[in-house]
């Protein structure tokens, strides 16, 4: 299964009064993975969403491992174990300094249309998005 990987900067603004990142950043990061997979993958999700299709979140979950600080440079892994004419499901693996796991987790998402009613997504995305993830990194 293919994954994509994206390299970030730990922000001053993303950590707290310890120097710690803030749990929901976690989120943040998750968001930013789909997207660049999504966009890598050749369906940016500005695309879809300016032809009708929308990718709802359903279900979030995050495994807390390890503390990220403050201008860590970290990596967000992104794959998509699932994919079906209505749903989507995403896998996030983030890594720090010496590629240490500091959390993992995954979204769920449905397909809908712009009103948020839940809808098939069309063949050549479905198929677009199968090949890319079935070939492997």
């Amino acid at each position: 299964m293919r994954s994509v990987d994206l390299s970030l900067r730990v922000r001053y603004s993303e950590t707290d009064a310890m120097g710690i990142v803030y749990h929901a950043n976690y989120l943040v990061w998750f968001e930013i993975g789909r997207t660049e997979f999504c966009r890598v993958a050749g369906f940016p999700y500005r695309s879809m969403e300016d032809s009708g299709l929308w990718i709802l979140v359903t279900d979030v979950d995050c495994r807390y491992r390890r503390s990220a600080r403050y201008d860590d440079e970290i990596l967000v892994r992104t794959t998509m174990p699932e994919l079906g004419s209505r749903i989507v499901v995403f896998r996030y693996e983030i890594f720090g300094p010496q590629n240490v796991l500091l959390a993992d987790g995954g979204t769920r998402h449905v397909f809908a249309d712009s009103s948020g009613k839940p809808r098939r997504a069309p063949k050549e995305i479905l198929e677009g998005l199968e090949r890319f993830r079935s070939a492997g990194s």
